[in-house]
């Protein structure tokens, strides 16, 4: 048994957290958050004082267990604390962002969802994830006249005149950025 500068078994207790923490991040992405959340609870812990490994794969876990505490317990504050932490860590990867935006639109706050959205997308515009998200909630498309803001009246009867012509024919229906 491999030995910790303690003299425990430390080794094979953090490969034992790695692997439930990676099915717990398996089974959020499948949308099974109660058992994933158990999962996190039990085994994030052992990986936040191991090695710089299993530090960093806390720090990535992090927004997964965020989107947990938002899905199961409904602690909307405490999630986006936890999605930050995995932010900060690992800033250049979208994930963390999709997940976020996640429990924003779970606490009902779709401007910061869309924000946070788009700023995955900056980082990764394929991003699979981010525009399953998007083709879910929608996106907002440009205003006909661009030069007018978006409430001015015409733009607003313009736009509504688009989409009546766009719906009636769902082929026609594009999506922009």
């Amino acid at each position: 048994m491999a030995q910790d500068a303690n003299g425990g078994g430390g080794d094979q207790v953090s490969s034992v957290d790695q692997e439930r923490i990676k099915d717990a991040i398996r089974l959020t992405r499948q949308e099974e958050f109660d058992q994933a959340l158990t999962l996190f609870e039990s085994h994030l812990p052992g990986l936040s004082g191991g090695t710089i490994a299993d530090r960093r794969l806390a720090a990535a876990a992090f927004s997964y267990y965020g989107l947990c505490v938002a899905m199961v317990r409904r602690k909307y504050s405490q999630a986006v604390d936890y999605c930050n932490v995995s932010l900060k860590a690992n800033f250049m990867d979208p994930d963390h962002r999709a997940n976020l935006a996640q429990v924003y639109l779970e606490r009902g706050d779709r401007r910061k969802a869309v924000e946070t959205l788009n700023a995955g997308l900056r980082l990764e515009p394929n991003n699979t994830q981010i525009n399953l998200i998007f083709d879910q909630i929608g996106r907002r498309r440009r205003p006909v006249v661009p030069f007018l803001s978006r409430d001015n009246p015409l733009n607003v009867w313009l736009g509504k005149r688009r989409a009546r012509s766009t719906h009636t024919n769902p082929r026609q229906r594009q999506t922009r950025r």
